[in-house]
Protein backbone atom coordinates (compact mmCIF):
# COMPACT_ATOMS: atom_id res chain seq x y z
CA UNK A 1 0.00 0.00 0.00
CA UNK A 2 2.72 2.23 0.60
CA UNK A 3 4.73 2.11 -2.50
CA UNK A 4 1.36 2.20 -4.28
CA UNK A 5 1.03 5.95 -2.33
CA UNK A 6 4.30 6.71 -3.43
CA UNK A 7 3.52 5.94 -7.35
CA UNK A 8 -0.01 7.94 -7.01
CA UNK A 9 2.11 11.05 -5.15
CA UNK A 10 4.89 10.91 -8.08
CA UNK A 11 1.66 10.98 -10.80
CA UNK A 12 0.14 14.12 -9.03
CA UNK A 13 3.40 15.56 -8.58
CA UNK A 14 3.91 15.07 -12.70
CA UNK A 15 0.81 16.08 -13.62
CA UNK A 16 1.05 19.64 -11.35
CA UNK A 17 4.32 20.04 -13.05
CA UNK A 18 2.99 19.71 -16.70
CA UNK A 19 0.45 21.88 -15.43
CA UNK A 20 2.54 24.80 -14.75
CA UNK A 21 4.73 23.85 -18.22
CA UNK A 22 1.69 24.18 -20.03
CA UNK A 23 0.88 27.73 -18.56
CA UNK A 24 4.69 29.05 -19.27
CA UNK A 25 5.84 28.33 -15.46
CA UNK A 26 8.80 25.94 -14.33
CA UNK A 27 9.35 23.93 -11.34
CA UNK A 28 12.33 22.97 -9.63
CA UNK A 29 11.99 19.25 -8.56
CA UNK A 30 9.62 16.99 -7.34
CA UNK A 31 8.06 18.92 -4.57
CA UNK A 32 6.46 22.18 -5.15
CA UNK A 33 8.90 24.26 -3.66
CA UNK A 34 11.83 26.16 -5.22
CA UNK A 35 14.39 25.05 -2.94
CA UNK A 36 16.41 21.91 -4.22
CA UNK A 37 19.16 20.94 -6.08
CA UNK A 38 18.79 21.59 -9.54
CA UNK A 39 21.93 19.18 -10.45
CA UNK A 40 23.40 21.94 -12.87
CA UNK A 41 27.00 21.06 -13.94
CA UNK A 42 28.24 24.75 -14.68
CA UNK A 43 28.89 27.84 -12.77
CA UNK A 44 27.13 29.66 -15.56
CA UNK A 45 24.44 31.82 -14.42
CA UNK A 46 20.79 31.30 -15.65
CA UNK A 47 19.65 32.22 -19.18
CA UNK A 48 16.21 31.94 -19.68
CA UNK A 49 13.27 31.25 -17.25
CA UNK A 50 12.60 27.78 -17.95
CA UNK A 51 13.45 25.49 -14.85
CA UNK A 52 13.31 21.96 -15.47
CA UNK A 53 12.87 18.81 -13.23
CA UNK A 54 15.54 18.60 -10.25
CA UNK A 55 18.30 16.17 -10.63
CA UNK A 56 18.86 16.30 -7.06
CA UNK A 57 22.29 14.26 -6.26
CA UNK A 58 23.97 12.58 -3.57
CA UNK A 59 27.49 12.78 -2.68
CA UNK A 60 30.11 12.13 0.55
CA UNK A 61 31.97 15.18 1.93
CA UNK A 62 34.35 16.94 -0.09
CA UNK A 63 38.00 17.44 -0.39
CA UNK A 64 39.73 20.75 -0.50
CA UNK A 65 40.75 20.78 -4.31
CA UNK A 66 37.86 18.57 -5.35
CA UNK A 67 34.52 19.36 -6.55
CA UNK A 68 31.18 18.05 -6.10
CA UNK A 69 27.16 18.30 -5.85
CA UNK A 70 28.27 21.72 -7.33
CA UNK A 71 30.84 22.72 -5.28
CA UNK A 72 33.55 24.89 -6.24
CA UNK A 73 36.43 23.36 -7.09
CA UNK A 74 38.29 24.90 -4.32
CA UNK A 75 42.09 24.28 -5.23
CA UNK A 76 45.60 26.54 -4.33
CA UNK A 77 44.91 26.25 -1.07
CA UNK A 78 47.69 27.04 1.36
CA UNK A 79 48.87 28.66 4.33
CA UNK A 80 48.97 32.74 4.25
CA UNK A 81 52.37 34.18 3.79
CA UNK A 82 53.80 37.19 4.30
CA UNK A 83 52.28 40.24 2.34
CA UNK A 84 50.24 37.93 0.41
CA UNK A 85 46.34 38.03 0.82
CA UNK A 86 44.39 40.14 2.06
CA UNK A 87 44.90 43.60 4.33
CA UNK A 88 43.82 42.66 8.25
CA UNK A 89 43.61 39.07 8.02
CA UNK A 90 46.94 37.34 10.01
CA UNK A 91 48.36 34.29 8.93
CA UNK A 92 47.46 32.59 12.11
CA UNK A 93 44.14 30.42 11.04
CA UNK A 94 44.32 31.35 7.55
CA UNK A 95 44.37 30.00 4.00
CA UNK A 96 44.44 31.27 0.28
CA UNK A 97 42.42 29.89 -1.92
CA UNK A 98 43.17 31.80 -5.38
CA UNK A 99 45.52 34.44 -3.93
CA UNK A 100 42.66 35.73 -1.50
CA UNK A 101 42.98 35.27 2.20
CA UNK A 102 40.52 33.78 4.20
CA UNK A 103 40.59 33.34 8.22
CA UNK A 104 38.61 31.12 10.30
CA UNK A 105 37.75 29.12 6.98
CA UNK A 106 37.98 25.38 7.55
CA UNK A 107 36.88 23.84 4.02
CA UNK A 108 33.98 22.57 2.05
CA UNK A 109 31.44 21.16 4.17
CA UNK A 110 28.98 20.76 1.10
CA UNK A 111 27.96 16.92 0.70
CA UNK A 112 28.07 15.89 4.40
CA UNK A 113 24.07 14.11 4.72
CA UNK A 114 23.13 16.69 7.10
CA UNK A 115 19.93 14.61 8.22
CA UNK A 116 18.48 11.35 9.40
CA UNK A 117 15.79 9.71 7.26
CA UNK A 118 12.15 10.32 8.87
CA UNK A 119 14.02 11.88 12.00
CA UNK A 120 12.28 15.25 12.85
CA UNK A 121 14.60 18.48 12.75
CA UNK A 122 13.83 19.03 16.32
CA UNK A 123 15.31 15.59 17.64
CA UNK A 124 18.60 15.88 16.24
CA UNK A 125 19.18 19.61 15.42
CA UNK A 126 22.11 19.65 18.26
CA UNK A 127 23.69 17.37 16.31
CA UNK A 128 23.90 20.22 13.58
CA UNK A 129 25.70 23.49 14.44
CA UNK A 130 26.74 25.90 12.60
CA UNK A 131 30.44 26.05 11.78
CA UNK A 132 31.16 29.50 12.05
CA UNK A 133 31.32 32.58 10.29
CA UNK A 134 34.85 33.29 8.00
CA UNK A 135 37.15 36.74 8.04
CA UNK A 136 36.97 37.33 3.78
CA UNK A 137 37.13 40.64 1.83
CA UNK A 138 33.93 39.10 -0.01
CA UNK A 139 30.38 39.04 2.04
CA UNK A 140 26.78 38.76 1.50
CA UNK A 141 23.89 39.86 3.72
CA UNK A 142 22.17 36.46 5.29
CA UNK A 143 18.40 37.09 6.29
CA UNK A 144 16.20 34.48 7.94
CA UNK A 145 12.52 35.02 8.39
CA UNK A 146 9.49 33.77 8.38
CA UNK A 147 5.30 34.14 7.35
CA UNK A 148 6.10 36.03 4.77
CA UNK A 149 8.77 37.87 6.84
CA UNK A 150 6.86 39.15 9.75
CA UNK A 151 9.18 37.48 12.06
CA UNK A 152 13.27 37.81 11.58
CA UNK A 153 14.83 34.86 12.66
CA UNK A 154 19.01 35.72 11.46
CA UNK A 155 19.95 38.67 9.58
CA UNK A 156 24.02 39.39 9.26
CA UNK A 157 26.73 40.26 6.85
CA UNK A 158 28.97 37.68 6.47
CA UNK A 159 31.82 36.36 4.90
CA UNK A 160 32.06 34.50 1.88
CA UNK A 161 34.48 32.15 -0.72
CA UNK A 162 34.51 33.34 -4.18
CA UNK A 163 32.94 30.70 -6.44
CA UNK A 164 31.65 28.94 -3.30
CA UNK A 165 28.23 27.49 -3.54
CA UNK A 166 25.24 28.99 -1.46
CA UNK A 167 25.03 25.95 1.23
CA UNK A 168 28.31 26.70 1.81
CA UNK A 169 27.16 30.38 3.55
CA UNK A 170 24.46 28.11 5.47
CA UNK A 171 26.34 25.62 6.47
CA UNK A 172 28.85 27.76 8.43
CA UNK A 173 26.25 30.34 9.54
CA UNK A 174 22.59 28.80 10.62
CA UNK A 175 21.95 25.08 11.85
CA UNK A 176 21.07 23.49 9.08
CA UNK A 177 19.13 19.81 8.17
CA UNK A 178 18.84 18.78 4.87
CA UNK A 179 17.62 16.10 2.63
CA UNK A 180 17.18 14.43 -0.53
CA UNK A 181 20.84 13.90 -0.66
CA UNK A 182 22.42 17.24 0.85
CA UNK A 183 20.56 19.57 -1.74
CA UNK A 184 17.34 20.20 0.10
CA UNK A 185 16.93 22.77 2.91
CA UNK A 186 14.77 20.91 5.40
CA UNK A 187 15.41 22.58 8.27
CA UNK A 188 16.83 26.22 9.70
CA UNK A 189 17.99 26.53 13.23
CA UNK A 190 15.49 23.82 13.90
CA UNK A 191 12.28 25.24 12.38
CA UNK A 192 11.89 22.32 9.48
CA UNK A 193 9.62 21.41 6.82
CA UNK A 194 5.83 20.88 7.64
CA UNK A 195 5.55 18.46 4.39
CA UNK A 196 8.90 16.49 3.72
CA UNK A 197 8.98 13.62 6.86
CA UNK A 198 5.31 13.87 7.37
CA UNK A 199 2.08 12.09 6.18
CA UNK A 200 -1.61 12.15 6.55
CA UNK A 201 -2.98 14.44 9.25
CA UNK A 202 0.26 15.96 10.47
CA UNK A 203 1.53 17.05 6.69
CA UNK A 204 1.43 20.70 6.29
CA UNK A 205 2.27 22.67 3.15
CA UNK A 206 5.21 25.11 4.95
CA UNK A 207 8.58 25.08 3.79
CA UNK A 208 11.95 27.20 2.86
CA UNK A 209 12.03 29.24 -0.02
CA UNK A 210 14.57 31.73 -0.68
CA UNK A 211 15.20 34.53 -2.61
CA UNK A 212 18.70 36.09 -4.32
CA UNK A 213 18.39 40.37 -4.04
CA UNK A 214 14.33 39.92 -4.46
CA UNK A 215 14.36 37.30 -7.33
CA UNK A 216 13.07 33.72 -6.68
CA UNK A 217 16.05 31.62 -7.02
CA UNK A 218 15.60 29.12 -10.60
CA UNK A 219 18.10 26.67 -8.73
CA UNK A 220 18.50 25.28 -5.83
CA UNK A 221 20.98 26.61 -3.10
CA UNK A 222 23.29 23.65 -3.59
CA UNK A 223 24.17 25.28 -7.27
CA UNK A 224 24.09 28.86 -6.71
CA UNK A 225 26.84 30.41 -6.66
CA UNK A 226 26.69 34.05 -4.51
CA UNK A 227 28.27 37.06 -5.87
CA UNK A 228 29.87 39.82 -3.52
CA UNK A 229 27.06 41.80 -2.25
CA UNK A 230 24.36 39.51 -2.70
CA UNK A 231 21.26 39.64 -0.44
CA UNK A 232 20.40 36.19 0.13
CA UNK A 233 16.91 35.52 2.16
CA UNK A 234 15.35 32.28 3.20
CA UNK A 235 11.82 32.57 4.42
CA UNK A 236 9.84 29.51 6.18
CA UNK A 237 5.97 30.17 5.06
CA UNK A 238 2.73 28.37 4.29
CA UNK A 239 2.47 27.87 0.10
CA UNK A 240 -0.92 26.10 -0.08
CA UNK A 241 -2.36 29.09 -1.83
CA UNK A 242 0.36 30.66 -3.53
CA UNK A 243 3.08 27.84 -4.37
CA UNK A 244 6.15 30.26 -5.71
CA UNK A 245 6.12 34.30 -4.62
CA UNK A 246 8.46 34.90 -7.92
CA UNK A 247 9.35 38.46 -6.65
CA UNK A 248 9.85 40.40 -3.38
CA UNK A 249 10.78 44.40 -2.75
CA UNK A 250 12.58 43.55 1.21
CA UNK A 251 15.91 43.68 -0.42
CA UNK A 252 16.18 47.07 -2.36
CA UNK A 253 17.99 48.82 -3.67
CA UNK A 254 18.18 44.92 -5.20
CA UNK A 255 17.80 43.45 -7.83
CA UNK A 256 18.82 46.77 -9.68
CA UNK A 257 22.43 47.00 -7.99
CA UNK A 258 23.62 43.70 -8.57
CA UNK A 259 21.61 41.51 -10.64
CA UNK A 260 21.24 37.94 -10.35
CA UNK A 261 24.16 36.04 -10.35
CA UNK A 262 26.19 38.48 -11.38
CA UNK A 263 24.34 39.56 -14.61
CA UNK A 264 22.73 43.01 -14.44
CA UNK A 265 20.11 43.53 -17.64
CA UNK A 266 19.91 47.40 -16.36
CA UNK A 267 17.30 49.28 -15.36
CA UNK A 268 13.98 51.20 -16.78
CA UNK A 269 12.75 53.62 -14.39
CA UNK A 270 9.22 54.13 -16.62
CA UNK A 271 6.28 56.74 -15.43
CA UNK A 272 3.03 57.85 -16.43
CA UNK A 273 2.30 61.45 -17.30
CA UNK A 274 3.27 64.05 -14.98
CA UNK A 275 5.57 61.92 -12.89
CA UNK A 276 8.89 62.65 -14.64
CA UNK A 277 10.42 64.10 -11.98
CA UNK A 278 9.43 61.46 -9.52
CA UNK A 279 11.02 59.37 -11.87
CA UNK A 280 14.54 61.27 -12.08
CA UNK A 281 14.75 61.27 -8.80
CA UNK A 282 14.23 57.72 -8.11
CA UNK A 283 17.10 57.37 -10.94
CA UNK A 284 19.21 59.72 -9.52
CA UNK A 285 18.38 57.71 -5.58
CA UNK A 286 19.42 54.34 -7.39
CA UNK A 287 22.77 56.08 -8.98
CA UNK A 288 23.55 57.16 -5.58
CA UNK A 289 22.91 53.51 -3.79
CA UNK A 290 25.42 52.62 -6.50
CA UNK A 291 22.86 51.21 -9.35
CA UNK A 292 25.24 51.47 -12.58
CA UNK A 293 22.40 50.61 -15.63
CA UNK A 294 19.30 52.79 -14.91
CA UNK A 295 17.25 54.84 -17.26
CA UNK A 296 14.33 56.98 -16.98
CA UNK A 297 11.38 56.82 -19.67
CA UNK A 298 7.86 57.49 -20.29
CA UNK A 299 5.34 53.73 -20.09
CA UNK A 300 5.55 51.86 -22.88
CA UNK A 301 3.24 48.78 -21.95
CA UNK A 302 4.62 46.88 -24.69
CA UNK A 303 8.51 46.74 -22.99
CA UNK A 304 6.82 44.74 -19.84
CA UNK A 305 5.29 41.72 -22.01
CA UNK A 306 8.90 39.87 -22.76
CA UNK A 307 11.19 42.03 -20.36
CA UNK A 308 14.85 41.91 -20.65
CA UNK A 309 15.41 44.86 -17.97
CA UNK A 310 13.87 45.43 -14.95
CA UNK A 311 11.32 47.79 -14.37
CA UNK A 312 10.10 50.31 -12.21
CA UNK A 313 6.56 51.40 -12.95
CA UNK A 314 5.32 54.82 -11.31
CA UNK A 315 2.30 56.18 -11.83
CA UNK A 316 -1.30 55.94 -10.29
CA UNK A 317 -3.16 52.48 -10.52
CA UNK A 318 -5.93 53.76 -12.80
CA UNK A 319 -3.66 54.66 -15.45
CA UNK A 320 -1.55 51.52 -15.16
CA UNK A 321 -4.01 49.25 -15.84
CA UNK A 322 -5.37 51.15 -18.61
CA UNK A 323 -2.78 51.08 -20.79
CA UNK A 324 -1.77 47.55 -19.84
CA UNK A 325 -3.16 44.16 -19.63
CA UNK A 326 -0.68 42.57 -17.82
CA UNK A 327 -0.96 45.42 -15.09
CA UNK A 328 -4.57 45.05 -15.00
CA UNK A 329 -4.23 41.15 -14.96
CA UNK A 330 -2.16 41.30 -12.28
CA UNK A 331 -4.99 43.19 -9.55
CA UNK A 332 -7.03 39.99 -11.19
CA UNK A 333 -4.60 37.21 -10.06
CA UNK A 334 -3.15 38.55 -6.79
CA UNK A 335 -2.79 35.81 -4.76
CA UNK A 336 -2.01 33.22 -7.34
CA UNK A 337 1.09 35.43 -8.67
CA UNK A 338 2.46 36.09 -5.25
CA UNK A 339 1.00 40.12 -5.13
CA UNK A 340 -0.75 40.97 -2.18
CA UNK A 341 -2.75 44.58 -2.65
CA UNK A 342 -5.65 44.88 -5.03
CA UNK A 343 -7.04 47.98 -6.17
CA UNK A 344 -10.92 47.98 -6.21
CA UNK A 345 -13.75 50.44 -6.16
CA UNK A 346 -11.63 53.19 -5.65
CA UNK A 347 -9.58 51.68 -2.63
CA UNK A 348 -6.39 50.04 -2.11
CA UNK A 349 -6.87 46.71 -0.23
CA UNK A 350 -4.43 45.12 1.83
CA UNK A 351 -4.44 41.24 1.46
CA UNK A 352 -3.59 38.39 3.82
CA UNK A 353 -1.12 35.32 2.00
CA UNK A 354 -5.17 33.59 1.45
CA UNK A 355 -6.04 36.58 -1.11
CA UNK A 356 -8.34 38.09 1.68
CA UNK A 357 -9.11 41.78 2.28
CA UNK A 358 -7.96 42.83 5.63
CA UNK A 359 -7.57 46.95 5.13
CA UNK A 360 -9.08 48.94 3.00
CA UNK A 361 -8.10 52.68 2.44
CA UNK A 362 -9.08 55.18 -0.25
CA UNK A 363 -6.17 57.13 0.09
CA UNK A 364 -2.77 54.89 -0.19
CA UNK A 365 0.56 53.95 -2.52
CA UNK A 366 1.71 50.44 -2.74
CA UNK A 367 5.06 49.22 -3.60
CA UNK A 368 5.10 45.52 -5.28
CA UNK A 369 7.25 43.03 -7.55
CA UNK A 370 5.98 40.76 -9.83
CA UNK A 371 7.67 38.45 -12.50
CA UNK A 372 6.31 37.15 -15.49
CA UNK A 373 7.05 33.27 -14.68
CA UNK A 374 8.08 30.84 -12.21
CA UNK A 375 11.60 31.60 -12.57
CA UNK A 376 11.81 34.76 -14.37
CA UNK A 377 14.88 36.88 -13.81
CA UNK A 378 13.14 39.89 -14.68
CA UNK A 379 11.22 41.18 -12.30
CA UNK A 380 8.73 44.17 -12.64
CA UNK A 381 8.12 46.62 -9.53
CA UNK A 382 4.78 48.66 -9.09
CA UNK A 383 5.35 52.13 -7.23
CA UNK A 384 1.99 52.74 -7.26
CA UNK A 385 -1.19 54.01 -5.63
CA UNK A 386 -5.04 55.41 -5.17
CA UNK A 387 -4.34 58.84 -6.87
CA UNK A 388 -1.96 60.97 -7.26
CA UNK A 389 -0.55 61.30 -3.19
CA UNK A 390 -1.02 58.04 -2.73
CA UNK A 391 2.03 57.54 -6.16
CA UNK A 392 3.90 60.72 -4.13
CA UNK A 393 3.63 58.46 -0.31
CA UNK A 394 4.70 55.36 -2.65
CA UNK A 395 7.47 57.04 -4.21
CA UNK A 396 8.90 58.79 -1.08
CA UNK A 397 9.73 56.06 0.81
CA UNK A 398 11.81 55.02 -1.92
CA UNK A 399 13.63 58.15 -1.93
CA UNK A 400 13.69 58.95 1.89
CA UNK A 401 12.84 55.73 4.14
CA UNK A 402 13.74 52.76 2.13
CA UNK A 403 15.02 51.01 5.30
CA UNK A 404 10.90 51.01 5.86
CA UNK A 405 10.59 47.91 3.15
CA UNK A 406 13.83 46.02 4.54
CA UNK A 407 12.56 42.65 4.91
CA UNK A 408 9.01 42.90 3.35
CA UNK A 409 7.19 41.10 0.32
CA UNK A 410 5.17 43.86 -0.63
CA UNK A 411 4.28 47.23 0.99
CA UNK A 412 1.21 49.39 1.77
CA UNK A 413 1.73 52.81 2.32
CA UNK A 414 -0.59 54.74 4.14
CA UNK A 415 -0.02 58.48 6.46
CA UNK A 416 0.06 56.07 9.34
CA UNK A 417 2.95 54.08 8.32
CA UNK A 418 4.23 51.47 6.05
CA UNK A 419 3.04 48.03 6.14
CA UNK A 420 4.36 44.54 4.83
CA UNK A 421 1.96 42.50 2.84
CA UNK A 422 0.96 39.95 2.91
CA UNK A 423 -0.58 40.27 6.18
CA UNK A 424 -0.63 37.07 8.44
CA UNK A 425 -3.80 35.08 10.86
Amino acid sequence: MESRMKKYGIIVVAIIFLLFSAMGCGTTGSRVVSNVNTGAETASPVENSEVGTADVKGGGPVESGESGNGQAALTQVEAVKPNEGNAGISEEDAVVIGGVAYKGYKGPVQGEIKYKEGTPAGENSKEYKASGDIDSPYHVDLIVTRDFGHTRMFGETVGLVRDEVGMEVLFRNLDIQTAYGGGFVNAINGLESGYTFFTGADRKKEDWFYWVNGILAPVGVAEYRPQPGDVIWWDYHDWSITMFIPAVIGSYPQPFKNGFWGKNPGTVVMYTGGYEDEALALKRSLEEAGVKQVDAAAFEPEALNAPHKYHILIGPWSELAERSGLIKEVNTKNKLVGVYVKFADGELKGLDFKGKTVSSHQQAGAVFAYASSIGSLYPIWAVTGTDDEGVKMAVDTLLNNPSAIKGYFGAVITKDGVTNVPYIN
